[in-house]
């Protein structure tokens, strides 16, 4: 990096264009706050976009709405209505990255937001107990950020580390938490990245994929029932699916006249496939490009074991979906991050119903929704009895993300978004998803734009106040599918669930 250095002064710095980020800009932008995003690869949208993540978890039906559901309807717009979309199994709303990436820069470009692209964050503006922006790296030169409020809405956390704001990474123990299904000990257990990879189906096959060195592919054997050894689900703990089960899991739809269905595929397929220990990407820059490395390696050998062992030469990499030279995602999908210690954290007890309801107790400052799963991707809960993590955890319900999570314990000027929010490890597992990630975005744009207005720190910020503009704006702070925002009693009814009613 040079000696040059730029400053910049904006109203809110969004560190990361995922998700969260990208939503927070969109919020924040039409609150009248000046904007900047700061994001490193060329795309926006993250998870769903440059991580190849392009089948939508959770969040169905009328839920959510927001950024979110106005994304998930352009989608649906895209390819002819929402039947279109339903093309594999694993979502109700699949399509193509480049697509979603596409809809996501048109709308940051119809907006007075700034989007700063292939800047490299290198440290945080932290002043006493505040942060006040970020230094980034950008064409060889550094370029100094200041902002009110800065949201971390970066794939690792980064910005928690290098501002030296409390986190956890990893598994807390029960006695920290008071969650039944925590480990006694705390540990550094995270939950498994993936380098995903989108292939497509090419009659008289595709161009062929070489086993990269040191891989084995006799770690995939049994991943569907083709290679099962043993053909006991309860012996690797999971389901033995087969080569057609296997396959619709997450067929993609395909934009143009020539395309025809079922010849596009998304591999990130749970079971001693391309999943990868994550633990490297937290550690040097150069843990981190490694760690990268053998994941792309871990895919590769994936998708040659399906050209060969599982005899499909026609399925190979897309080469006309993402602007990388290996044909492969931007970003690794990442599960788990560095999460901030937060004013309140969210717990099982609060996606876990109690005494056997359906529903969680309702939070009071909640300002965003999600309904997934405790969902964890652990290789290590997929080995032989005896052998495994032992991950296991009771039925969650509809739940809320309330805003005392997003903000940290101690340091002002600062408001977590994506997957760094203050949300356990266990939580972590329904938390992490992309819906919930835009919509948390959501919240964090419009609370940094009333923190801006008001000139008060985002702890300041009227919760009420919050929670009506996300309303005015179609998102859902409390989980209800049965009255959508195009309803004309949508916000009464929301406030009515929210005080209890």
């Amino acid at each position: 990096m040079g000696n040059s250095v730029g400053v910049r002064e904006v109203d809110v710095l969004i560190v990361g264009g995922g998700c969260s980020g990208v939503a927070a800009l969109l919020q924040a932008v039409c609150m009248g706050a000046r904007v900047l995003v700061v994001e490193e690869s060329p795309w926006l949208g993250g998870m769903i976009t440059a991580a190849g993540v392009s089948c939508i978890d959770g969040n169905e039906g009328a839920l959510g709405g927001g950024i979110f559901g106005a994304f998930r309807a352009a989608m649906e717009q895209h390819y002819g209505g929402p039947e279109a979309v339903r093309t594999g199994w694993v979502s109700n709303t699949c399509f193509e990255p480049q697509v979603a990436a596409a809809w996501f820069r048109d709308a940051v470009a119809a907006s007075t937001a700034e989007c700063l692209h292939g800047a490299r964050l290198v440290r945080v503006l932290r002043e006493e107990q505040r942060i006040a922006g970020a230094v980034f790296e950008h064409g060889g030169a550094a370029l100094e950020v200041r902002a009110h409020v800065t949201i971390e809405a970066t794939e690792y956390g980064d910005v928690l580390a290098l501002g030296e704001v409390p986190f956890r990474l990893g598994r807390e123990s029960r006695a920290e938490t008071g969650e039944a299904h925590a480990p006694e000990e705390a540990d550094d257990e995270i939950q498994d990245l993936t380098m995903v990879a989108t292939l497509r189906r090419v009659q008289g096959g595709a161009k062929p994929v070489l086993l990269p060195p040191g891989q084995d592919t006799a770690r995939f054997h049994n991943s569907t029932a083709v290679h099962a050894k043993i053909q006991d689900p309860a012996y690797w703990n999971h389901k033995l699916h087969s080569w057609e089960s296997f396959l619709t899991y997450a067929l993609l739809p395909e934009s143009g006249e020539d395309s025809t269905p079922g010849d596009l595929f998304m591999l990130n397929w749970p079971f001693h496939s391309n999943d990868y220990p994550a633990q490297g990407l937290f550690g040097t820059p150069e843990e981190r490009a490694s760690t990268l490395a053998a994941a792309k390696e871990r895919t590769l050998a994936y998708v040659h074991y399906m050209q060969t062992e599982l005899g499909h030469p026609e399925w190979g990499l897309a080469e006309d979906v993402y602007p990388t030279a290996d044909h492969l995602p931007l970003l690794p999908y990442v599960r788990e991050s560095r999460r901030v210690v937060p004013v309140r954290w969210l717990r099982e007890e609060d996606v876990v119903p109690r005494d056997g309801s359906k529903r969680n107790a309702v939070q009071p400052d909640g300002v965003a929704v999600g309904d997934y799963y405790l969902d964890h991707h652990h290789d290590k809960d997929h080995r032989p009895p005896g052998e495994r993590l032992g991950e296991c955890f009771p039925s969650n319900a509809p739940f809320q993300i309330p805003y005392s999570a997003m903000l940290p314990r101690e340091v002002n000027g600062l408001i977590a978004a994506e997957k760094s929010i203050g949300a356990t490890h266990i939580v972590n597992g329904c938390s992490r998803l992309q819906p919930v990630a835009l919509l948390i975005g959501q919240a964090a744009g419009a609370a940094a734009a009333l923190a801006v207005r008001d000139g008060c720190e985002p702890r300041e910020v009227d919760v009420t106040e919050l929670q009506s503009l996300l309303l005015a704006a179609g998102a859902q702070i409390v989980p209800d599918r049965d009255c959508p925002n195009t309803l004309p009693d949508f916000a009464e009814r929301q406030r009515a669930l929210l005080a209890g009613g």
